[in-house]
């Protein structure tokens, strides 16, 4: 009986793995180029901040052009898996207790699925809602 939990509960971290471990195959490790030569930052100016009598009209923002990323589906699919791993995560190793880091990637896995499904969901549904990825 032990033995067939320990064999399940292998497939299932397995299974809960091999998105992570297919992204990472795919998209490399991030390495920094070393035939870059980088240049110490030239010495900047203080600022001083002053606050705007009109305030800054949201409409703007919301549907800047030029942003980083203007494409509500993946800024949904990106804030959704990041809001349902954090939040799966925290949930799954809060409840589990003595097996916390197991049950929380767990968690932090299927939060993540069910997350990027629901932000891709809204993205497409109210496109308003998403913030875009500004420059």
């Amino acid at each position: 009986m032990v033995r067939g939990t320990f064999r399940n509960a292998a497939r299932t971290l397995i299974a809960a793995v091999l998105p992570i471990a297919a992204v990472v195959a795919f998209a490399g490790i991030a390495a920094a180029d070393p035939g870059q030569v980088v240049q110490a930052p030239a010495p900047v100016a203080r600022q001083v901040a002053e606050p705007v009598a009109s305030g800054l009209s949201l409409e703007e923002v919301a549907t800047n052009p030029e942003a980083r990323n203007s494409d509500p589906l993946v800024n949904g699919a990106a804030a959704g898996a990041l809001a349902g791993a954090a939040g799966s995560g925290f949930l799954s190793g809060v409840s589990c207790g003595p097996l916390l880091i197991p049950c929380a990637i767990l968690g932090a896995a299927s939060g993540a699925l069910w997350g990027t499904a629901i932000g891709l969901l809204v993205g497409a549904v109210a496109p308003g809602v998403v913030p875009q990825v500004l420059p």
